[in-house]
């Protein structure tokens, strides 16, 4: 896509349209990334003297000496284009899509002594759970699932008193067969989707032994472990409806539409409708390429990259909540 540039005092200039600038300083170098509806109404913005900036757009706007923009049909481009620039650029004075470190996994494997952990990263083939931002609670809710299923905590296999405390299912006293870890494993990807209730159900069976022994403050801290549970499941359930595909149109003009087809937000198919020329015949073929790429591609089981989480969520609010457009999730 081909880059404009303009001087500031070229602002006049810029188009009444679509698209993404990029704020540059006098070395050339991008401080800020933006989009909008209105590249001349936005850029011009941030050069009024009584616009009621923040101290850092003051700060930003004092080393602008170029402002680079890029056309799009629709506020819809401008949006995924102002997010992979961001990502790849990474300017000084953009906060959005920096904070994924912050975002960790669970992971189930059955080749693992543990079966569960929480990672960083993705760096196996175990099973994948998030990316969360739950920080230190992600440790709570391992541990909760440690309890529950009676899992070892070492980090090699040592025979310890867990086991004779029924705290264990022991793998290192060879109790344990692949038959057992599979089922364990699938019980857990179970719960952690919220297709079983098995955890909440033995927390809360917990909590009503701890009451009727009148140990209230134990019981108020499983009321808290069930909480914190139910919350990761709740995200979960989050994070699958976010994988859904999405048949997507938004209107650009009186008789103009643009209509997008997206997979695990990325874009698989775009077209511009003239409603004018638009016929039974127009339509239906549409609707048959879209489906034979649905058709195409299976339903996607890839996990989210946790640098991927703030831009998946940013382009679903902007489908669910923008003005002018309409989607169908699959």
């Amino acid at each position: 896509m081909k880059k404009s540039v303009y001087k500031l005092d070229e602002l006049n200039e810029l188009p009444n349209s679509p698209g993404i600038y990029f704020m540059k300083d006098k070395d050339d170098f991008v401080i800020y990334i933006g989009k909008s509806k209105n590249l001349k109404n936005r850029v011009k913005s941030y050069f009024f003297k009584n616009g009621g900036h923040s101290r850092k757009i003051k700060r930003m706007i004092k080393n602008v000496s170029y402002v680079d923009i890029i056309r799009t049909d629709t506020e819809f481009d401008a949006l995924l284009l102002e997010c992979r620039y961001i990502h790849e650029i990474k300017p000084m004075y953009n906060t959005l899509l920096k904070n994924y470190d912050k975002y960790k996994y669970l992971s189930l494997n059955q080749k693992s002594h543990n079966l569960i952990e929480v990672k960083d990263d993705i760096d196996d083939d175990g099973i994948y759970f998030g990316p969360y931002s739950f920080g230190r609670k992600m440790t709570a809710i391992k541990d909760i699932l440690v309890k529950v299923y009676k899992l070892p905590i070492c980090s090699r296999p040592t025979k310890c008193i867990r086991y004779d405390l029924g705290k264990c299912i022991a793998p290192c006293r060879g109790k344990v067969d692949e038959t057992l870890k599979y089922s364990t494993i699938k019980n857990i990807e179970a719960d952690l989707n919220g297709k079983s209730h098995f955890v909440v159900r033995q927390l809360k069976k917990e909590m009503n032994s701890q009451i009727e022994n009148l140990n209230f403050e134990k019981a108020a801290i499983i009321k808290e472990e069930i909480d914190l549970f139910s919350s990761i499941v709740r995200k979960q359930k989050n994070l699958l409806n976010l994988k859904r595909n999405i048949v997507f149109w938004m209107k650009m003009d009186e008789f103009k539409y643009k209509i997008y087809y997206i997979r695990m937000f990325e874009v698989k198919y775009e077209k511009i409708l003239d409603t004018r020329d638009l016929n039974r015949e127009a339509v239906e073929k549409i609707k048959r390429e879209i489906k034979a790429l649905i058709l195409k591609e299976s339903k996607s089981d890839r996990i989210i990259k946790k640098e991927e989480i703030d831009y998946i969520n940013i382009v679903n609010e902007y489908i669910k909540n923008t003005e002018d457009r309409g989607y169908i999730i699959i």
